[in-house]
């Protein structure tokens, strides 16, 4: 979350970060959300990139051929599009633009 703010602090963007961070109970995975104040999207007064971290790996202690496995796929594009369905009307509705961002522990975007 602070890097990415940092990004927006360097682009000269005025930026509010949520600095509540949520784990999710399902999964375990950490989000929060940047706000770029007067972004310059036409229709729209701000963006928010609503931030998740993931891990590349699933499993847990009590499924053991599943512990560790490395996860395959495009769980990249599924979180995202189901962010996208969950929470973009409600960020249109107070003129927000909306963008999923979701990162790995492994570093990928």
């Amino acid at each position: 979350m602070n890097v990415s703010v940092q990004l927006a602090h360097n682009s000269g963007l005025r930026v509010r970060m949520n600095r509540k961070f949520a784990t999710t109970a399902a999964d375990s995975n950490k989000q929060g959300d940047v706000q770029a104040m007067e972004f310059g999207i036409p229709g729209y007064d701000d963006l928010v990139w609503d931030v998740s971290l993931v891990s590349d790996r699933i499993g847990s202690s009590t499924q053991h051929g599943l512990n560790g496995k490395l996860q395959l796929g495009d769980y990249f594009n599924t979180r995202a599009r189901n962010k996208i369905g969950k929470l973009r009307r409600d960020y249109a509705a107070k003129n927000i633009a909306f963008a999923p961002a979701i990162l790995s522990v492994a570093g990928k975007i």
